[in-house]
């Protein structure tokens, strides 16, 4: 199998079909969610970028959030028929 390219600008990109894993830049904590949650929010026009501005972090309330796109792995020996 060829591997595709995986690129996310905005929330609705990939069929949101991916995992987002947010981190802090400032206290590095991080955590991982699902773009419909944060599509709830901020409809899934907006870009990936514009959101993770918008996030405060849970451990040091600092607005210094980064997001990152993963696609959602199917596990091994998984046959769809």
């Amino acid at each position: 199998m060829m591997a595709r390219d995986f690129k996310v600008e905005r929330l609705s990109d990939e069929f949101g079909q991916y995992v987002l894993f947010l981190k802090c830049e400032s206290c590095l904590h991080e955590r991982k969610t699902t773009p419909n949650l944060l599509a709830k929010i901020c409809g899934w026009d907006a870009k990936l970028h514009d959101v993770a501005r918008r996030l405060r972090c849970s451990v040091c309330h600092k607005k210094k959030c980064t997001a990152r796109a993963v696609p959602v792995t199917v596990p091994r020996g998984y046959h769809s028929h």
